[in-house]
């Protein structure tokens, strides 16, 4: 789904028709689109935008990556911390590489939500239309309805990406299946 379906979409959740140019509903979806994407895309693991990368290292520490929102686990440093693009090791020098696990920013830039993650796209659409609300409605009541709505939306398009990034879709017994047993 590319963004502007999710702004017709979100125009459509509040009684508008028409994204084109020009129009209130353009403007406010071309305002709000990207920092709704990139606001939801901070809040999960998701797995469509998790990126591994190994880092450079720079005089002060380790050099994250231009597109990383929210690092999900550094390997090769047990204890660091963060300083704007920075990771600064404490009482501890790497023996081997520092690689970062981080959630990427790379469909914001795209506009683009994969169609295998259509729970993630309506919650999109919903949290869209609630911020451009008070730019084409103005109604406050109609705004409280779909951030709620789409909170509980994404509590379960979260459960099921961890669920489906956690599953093992292979048989239990395959690796003994495909072994032959000999006496």
């Amino acid at each position: 789904m590319d963004k502007s379906e999710v702004c017709q979409m979100a125009l459509h959740e509040l009684g508008e028709h028409e994204y084109v140019t020009g129009t209130p509903g353009y403007d406010a979806c071309e305002l709000y689109f990207r920092q709704t994407f990139l606001c939801l895309l901070k809040r999960h693991d998701w797995s469509f935008a998790r990126k591994v990368a190994k880092l450079n290292q720079v005089p002060a520490g380790w050099l994250l990556p231009e597109d990383c929102l929210h690092v999900v686990e550094l390997r090769g440093l047990m204890h660091w911390r963060k300083y704007g693009r920075v990771i600064v090791p404490e009482n501890c020098s790497p023996d081997e590489p520092v690689t970062v696990v981080y959630t990427g920013a790379e469909p914001v830039m795209q506009g683009i939500v994969p169609d295998d993650m259509p729970d993630f796209a309506q919650v999109l659409v919903l949290h869209l239309a609630a911020a451009i609300c008070g730019c084409v409605s103005g109604d406050e009541h109609k705004r409280q309805e779909l951030l709620s709505k789409a909170e509980v939306l994404l509590r379960e398009a979260r459960l099921r990406d961890a669920r489906q990034d956690a599953s093992n879709d292979q048989h239990p017994l395959e690796s003994l299946l495909n072994n032959s047993i000999t006496a």
